[in-house]
């Protein structure tokens, strides 16, 4: 049975490459040392004011759209002339819950990179002549992993580690049960194959480590006694369903990429740091 099991671990994992991401960043080239005179009534009446919050609402509409999630912008602005023309110095996001495709985030803190930026407003919808770099922060908490486990797209994740053949399933991964739980994260991950009609569990703790701009397993120690599972195979299958570094993954899309620079557990939440980038052009304008 031992033997059998691996080949089938060897053949589901040989068959998928990972690929090496890399976040590289230029800022847009216009000038940031115009000096324009703002007009008196400008300052007097508060007009900059009303302006800023009417661009941020504007933004935080698009971002509402296109993410499913509530955000709150801020915007630093040069003057209200360039402000029309989409022109601004930062712009800061925050979101108490993120909820996008597998994506779950807590207390999500986001800054733009580049000290000049721009964004385009035609027919109701921003436009992006330029990718929109952000610096980010967020936890992710129990709670947010379970949603994360349960979602439509994991579950996908998991059939697509799982294979049959001839109707016959000979190799299927059920949902795991992961807990964040003194620092560490637990795996509790049931498995059934042709030759068991019920499942058998993988259990282990693990720390978590960013490599090639993924979040991955580290210092896996199992919570077991039977050998099977020390074999390496199965530290490769568990990094396979890693819904922490599936999350993160899920919102790479047209729209935007998400990268990660730092991840530390902490009081038994998840810490994660890294870059946030709406992409250029999405969305194309129709003149």
């Amino acid at each position: 049975m031992i033997k059998n099991i691996l080949l089938i671990l060897s053949i589901l994992l040989i068959t998928t490459n990972t690929l090496a991401k890399e976040c590289d960043i230029t800022c847009p080239s216009q000038s940031i040392n115009v000096v324009e005179e703002e007009k008196l009534i400008n300052k007097v009446t508060g007009l900059n004011f009303a302006s800023k919050m009417i661009a941020e609402k504007i933004i935080e509409k698009e971002l509402k759209d296109e993410l499913d999630s509530k955000f709150k912008a801020n915007l630093d602005i040069f003057t209200i002339n360039r402000l029309k023309k989409g022109e601004f110095r930062a712009l800061d996001l925050k979101s108490k819950k993120i909820e996008y495709r597998a994506l779950r985030m807590t207390d999500f803190y986001a800054q733009t990179l580049c000290p000049y930026n721009k964004i385009v407003y035609s027919k109701g919808r921003i436009y992006y002549p330029h990718d929109l770099a952000f610096k980010f922060k967020s936890t992710i908490t129990n709670e947010d992993i379970n949603e994360v486990l349960n979602s439509y797209e994991f579950q996908k994740e998991l059939e697509r580690n799982s294979f049959s053949f001839n109707g016959i399933k000979g190799f299927e991964i059920k949902t795991p049960k992961v807990e964040i739980s003194g620092n560490k994260l637990y795996f509790s991950i049931p498995i059934i194959t042709f030759l068991n009609s019920q499942p058998f569990y993988i259990k282990l703790k693990t720390d978590l480590e960013v490599s090639n701009n993924k979040i991955v397993l580290r210092d896996i120690t199992f919570l077991t006694k039977d050998n099977i599972i020390k074999n390496d195979l199965f530290g490769i299958l568990i990094n396979r369903i890693n819904p922490i570094s599936y999350e993160i993954e899920s919102i790479n899309t047209k729209y935007c990429k998400i990268y990660i620079t730092n991840v530390k557990i902490n009081n038994n939440l998840i810490k994660t740091e890294g870059t946030f980038i709406i992409n250029k052009n999405y969305g194309e304008i129709n003149e």
